[in-house]
């Protein structure tokens, strides 16, 4: 073969085998609806994962079961980049994670304890910089693993970030890091260039204050539709604790968050008996269009509900999946 026929051959070759490889894609898949449930039992007969696949049929089937062995499961995140979901343990200070097969079951990827880790709550996954943070709600902190599907063993955060309050839900998007504070304060914590923040007490950059919120506690965030979805528990135990949760749905969200922590009332609040909701703990969307369906870990009624995005009040769920276990986290695969 000559060489102006091989120039032109190699092109043409490299297109149709599909050489070049863009990092900045997931991976290819056909339509996914994938719902990640981390459950808060520490009985050791209760499986700690379960997975809904797919999420967004007429109704949320039988879900597969997986015994990842991190009891007291609290956060779990899933990168479609690299197939990897990221599971903690707040019980055994563990953070684990797997390599999620095309068939949606789980395999052992790598796994390190922090006996440092005081109390795992949610978590959030930069896939640029391959960096984990985990909210930590009794110690006020942030705890930030660099490389966190490559440590191995006994292992110390890469830095610890101390908050002027306790988290509880986070969410990372777009270089940023939204915290939910608990407690007293029913905010939420704009931190912009996440990766910046030095170990120490930081500050956030801007603040929302939710008006009538008791206790947030769940978070999702879309830049796209720029809408942010919380959840609040209400009371944690006692009479009424079962039925006194709500949902905060906040379009028009970002231009909402002030230097000085502006007050706001959000656009729509599902709340209410028929709504099934006590103690709500996390939230996930499917922001796609022709879905729009929000995903809450219902534990104190041991459910998963699904509502649409424009509900609003006493709303009666999509659709419901009663559960044998306590879901304390969740994380919708949507693509």
């Amino acid at each position: 073969m000559n060489r102006q026929i091989f120039a032109i051959f190699l092109p043409i070759v490299a297109l149709l085998c599909g050489c070049t490889k863009d990092d900045n894609k997931p991976l290819l898949q056909s339509t996914v609806s994938r719902l990640y449930v981390s459950n808060a039992d520490t009985d050791a007969s209760v499986m700690s994962t379960i997975i809904f696949d797919p999420a967004d049929g007429a109704k949320l089937d039988i879900p597969d079961k997986f015994d990842t062995k991190l009891p007291d499961g609290n956060g779990i995140v899933f990168d479609p980049f690299s197939g990897t979901v990221f599971q903690v343990s707040r019980q055994a200070k563990n953070i684990k994670s797997f390599t999620v097969k095309p068939n949606g079951s789980l395999t052992n990827k790598a796994s390190f304890i922090d006996d440092g880790l005081i109390s795992a709550r949610e978590i959030a996954f930069d896939r640029v910089r391959k960096t984990l943070y985990v909210a930590s709600n009794t110690d006020s902190s942030l705890y930030v693993y660099i490389g966190a599907d490559t440590i191995a063993g006994t292992a110390r955060a890469s830095k610890k970030l101390k908050l002027n309050g306790q988290p509880w839900g986070i969410h990372f998007e777009n270089g940023s890091l939204f915290v939910v504070i608990d407690q007293d304060k029913a905010q939420v914590q704009l931190f912009e260039n996440a990766s910046s923040l030095v170990v120490g007490t930081i500050v956030p950059n801007k603040t929302i204050n939710v008006i009538g919120a008791r206790r947030l506690h769940g978070i999702t965030y879309s830049s796209s539709r720029d809408a942010l979805i919380l959840t609040d528990i209400g009371e944690a135990t006692g009479s009424g604790s079962a039925s006194d949760g709500k949902v905060y749905i906040i379009e028009a969200a970002l231009a909402k968050f002030t230097a000085m922590g502006a007050a706001i009332t959000p656009t729509r609040t599902i709340s209410g008996l028929a709504t099934g909701l006590g103690n709500p703990v996390d939230v996930a969307w499917d922001s796609r269009a022709d879905k729009d369906l929000i995903y809450v870990a219902e534990k104190a009624n041991k459910a998963i509900q699904v509502f649409k995005f424009g509900d609003n009040g006493n709303a009666t769920p999509f659709r419901t999946a009663a559960l044998s276990s306590s879901p304390e986290a969740i994380y919708l695969d949507a693509r």
